[in-house]
């Protein structure tokens, strides 16, 4: 279950990162309004997502992934 919400927390900052991304190119206020509001979504979202990592059982216990895999 730990590995599934932190691989939903990883696309949710994909995705705000692919919004913020697509806003330096946008000068439209309709466009750089909604991204705006999916980074805030995203950013709630994984929020909450930590939040339940950290009621997990073993939580603080849990080995570190290293960079390799």
């Amino acid at each position: 279950m730990a590995n599934y919400l932190d691989y939903c927390s990883e696309l949710l900052s994909l995705v705000a990162k692919t919004a913020a991304v697509h806003a330096e190119r946008s000068t439209d206020p309709a466009v750089l309004a909604t991204i705006s509001d999916i980074e805030n979504l995203t950013n709630g979202m994984s929020r909450k997502i930590w939040q339940k990592l950290g009621l997990l059982p073993g939580a603080g216990t849990r080995p570190a992934v290293d960079a390799a895999g």
